[in-house]
């Protein structure tokens, strides 16, 4: 069996978080960004940190988590076993015993991309520190045999890759 690594993951990611830029520019025409605040005058780093989590209103916030949690839970549990990116790098998802992920799973394996977002609902706090452990999870990948991050692990999965 050969495990998808964590620089072709890389380059999946790339090419997801690229699709998923366009969607979410097509859903801001109809979901518009919330008059913005001038950027604070002053050199104040928590000004500055105050400013940036307010650029997206929580209902955008909502939305987007739940387009990112849906682009890659409902693709991982279907019949393709994998996201755009991930098919354009022959990346499949899957159990350990090769079948296919059930929504419940792919949704446990996906919350490093998703939760995040959530977790900034919650202050600038929790949101780093659930994107630090997120963080760590997916870096986990380049230093297991199996190619696994911690989130992989936690929902049984595996990703192989087809050989040329």
């Amino acid at each position: 069996m050969h495990y998808a690594g964590f620089w072709i993951r890389v380059v999946a990611a790339i090419v997801d978080a690229i699709a998923l830029w366009i969607v979410w520019s097509l859903i801001l025409l109809v979901l518009p960004a919330d008059p913005m605040a001038p950027p604070p005058e002053n050199q104040d780093f928590e000004a500055w940190i105050e400013y940036a989590s307010n650029l997206i209103s929580p209902r955008q916030m909502i939305v987007y988590s739940l387009i990112v949690w849906a682009y890659f839970a409902f693709q991982e549990s279907s019949s393709a076993q994998a996201t755009l990116g991930k098919r354009m790098m022959g990346i499949r998802v899957s159990t350990e015993n090769g079948a296919r992920l059930s929504l419940l799973t792919a949704s446990l394996r996906a919350w490093p991309v998703y939760l995040p977002s959530v977790a900034a609902l919650a202050g600038t706090g929790v949101s780093s520190l659930v994107a630090l452990i997120a963080f760590i999870s997916c870096i986990a990948i380049a230093f297991s045999a199996r190619k696994q991050g911690l989130h992989d692990k936690m929902a049984g999965a595996v990703l192989t890759r087809r050989q040329a």
